[in-house]
């Protein structure tokens, strides 16, 4: 996204002439220099994170020396600390841009001394470090025209800010170096946004810290969603703590999947949220967290950060089961990091690794076992909660057994599935001998139900199914998928214990898909094998 804006901000007559270099991360390195090497480049542009600083620096290493007169100038929220360390480390780097690079750069490409631009960090010519605090952009409205390049049609999506600054000041979060809030006029954005359903682009993952920020800016925002552009689809995060009465009155009126709602929770502690200076309160952010989860037609997405100070492994689990128990669409749960520039990195009882990522290694309250535990139960999660075909099985589960996703934990551990990159079929295995193990039999008829509406075989696996040439019993009901309108084609019954599970397969017109599958359930006197 930084690309067209800054094009457009600080080439505004087209002078100079630009080529865009994209590469994924495991990209092999020559390849990237070739592709440098055909531009011959005066200058390299380059932004930076916490996952591509390696390989940039990888590339860059190998470039100046094939092109030593090249200047190079590095930005990105990897900067937003000291920056002395990497400059001397990297002395090939010319300059380096703290914060928002529109201003700095254009005044860069107008040969201003660096002493006179704000946000530049370099070492000058006696090897002095100098550092020109942070930059920042006044108006949203200085870079509303250059958001005319931003939309390419070649892409599935589209990132797109209506705003920047963030109000609240967690300290382990890059946002919380910049509060001061501003916004694009609502009559550009939706100039914007007919731009992109022009091109046929349709979903939009709007980047605004706090979508919900300016609750009347924020319901004109939603009622033009609606009303204007029901073809796209929006991506965008809420403050759970701001959700009032008009929000969900407007949210409950957009059409169903249109929004995809993040809610950066974090914790379900308030000590926690005083200690990292989050102003929300944990009553109202929890309440309108439940309020959004129980909404049918918006997705919500939960986060979840381990390793936060005060938090305990037992607290965590805690967090994590209450998260489960709201049923949000999908759970994200990461350890903390400790990221350049921000506040946290002052807090001595945490310690992290000193290079990228900065994942947290220990903390006043939790040694690494405890935070490895966590990081291996956020690929759990990935794996049986936000893989939908097995999230309704963990959920029935653990209402059941509390218990249960810990112990699964300790089995998962035994059988060293973290070392492993487990498919579909294997996810399903895994739990199945473990529920087996357990004797967890209604944890095993609802998986068996995962099963089939995975589209995994009725006739051998897991759970072998009868075909079923006599129909559905008289006093089944129905248990999901497509009840009507539906030309059956197959029909097969799964007997367990006192239960019979019957599964039809046959074509239908539900999301398009050539082949429905419903179920059935019933109760039968003598089990059938």
């Amino acid at each position: 996204m930084a690309y067209p804006i800054l094009r457009g901000y600080c080439d505004p007559e087209k002078l100079h002439e630009w080529t865009l270099v994209e590469c994924a991360t495991k990209e092999k390195t020559e390849r990237v220099l070739h592709r440098l090497s055909q531009s011959d480049p005066e200058m390299i542009l380059a932004s930076a994170y916490i996952f591509s600083c390696k390989e940039l620096y990888e590339i860059l290493s190998r470039y100046v020396l094939i092109n030593p007169q090249v200047k190079v100038v590095l930005g990105g929220p990897e900067f937003l600390g000291d920056n002395e360390a990497i400059l001397r480390k990297y002395p090939w780097v010319d300059v380096i841009v703290r914060g928002e690079g529109e201003i700095p750069l254009k005044e860069i490409f107008e040969e201003k001394g660096y002493g006179y631009i704000n946000g530049l960090c370099w070492i000058d010519e006696e090897g002095r470090y100098r550092d020109n605090a942070k930059a920042t952009l006044a108006k949203m409205e200085d870079i509303v025209p250059h958001y005319s390049d931003l939309f390419d049609e070649r892409r599935p999506f589209v990132q797109y800010e209506t705003s920047r600054g963030c109000p609240n000041r967690c300290s382990f979060c890059t946002s919380s170096l910049d509060t001061v809030l501003r916004f694009i006029p609502l009559d550009d954005v939706r100039k914007h946004l007919q731009k992109i359903a022009k091109i046929g682009t349709t979903e939009v993952r709007i980047l605004d810290r706090t979508f919900n920020i300016k609750s009347s800016r924020t319901l004109k925002l939603m009622q033009m969603f609606r009303e204007e552009f029901p073809q796209l689809r929006f991506h965008c995060e809420v403050d759970p703590a701001l959700v009032t009465d008009e929000f969900l009155h407007e949210l409950k009126q957009m059409p169903k999947g249109q929004m995809h709602i993040e809610t950066g929770l974090q914790t379900f502690s308030q000590d926690t949220y005083d200690t990292v200076q989050r102003r929300s309160p944990m009553d109202r952010t929890v309440k309108g967290l439940q309020i959004l989860c129980d909404l049918e037609n918006v997705e919500i997405h939960g986060d979840l950060i381990g390793g936060l100070p005060g938090a305990t492994r037992e607290s965590q689990l805690n967090d994590l089961l209450a998260l489960i128990a709201l049923e949000p669409a999908e759970i994200q749960l990461e350890n903390l990091k400790l990221l350049p520039g921000t506040p946290m990195c002052e807090y001595k009882e945490i310690v992290a690794a000193p290079t990228p990522p900065y994942e947290v290694l220990r903390t006043a309250t939790m040694n690494y076992d405890e935070l490895t535990q966590v990081a291996e139960w956020s690929r759990l999660i990935d794996w049986y909660y936000n893989y939908q075909a097995l999230q309704p099985v963990l959920i029935k589960t653990i209402k059941r057994q509390l218990s249960f996703f810990e112990n699964f934990h300790a089995h998962m551990r035994s059988q060293d599935a973290f070392a492993q990159a487990l498919n579909p079929e294997k996810r399903f295995r895994l739990i199945y001998d473990y529920l087996v193990k357990i004797d967890e039999q209604e944890a095993l008829f609802d998986l068996a139900q995962a099963w089939f509406l995975a589209g995994f075989s009725p006739e051998r696996g897991l759970f072998p199914a009868k075909t079923n040439p006599a129909g559905i019993a008289e006093d089944a009901e129905f248990i999901c998928g497509q009840k009507e309108d539906i030309e059956v084609k197959r029909q097969f019954v799964f007997y367990h214990q006192d239960k019979a599970l019957y599964i039809n397969y046959g074509k239908g017109c539900i999301n398009n898909k050539k082949t429905s599958i419903s179920l059935w359930e019933s109760q039968v006197l003598v089990p059938q094998h």
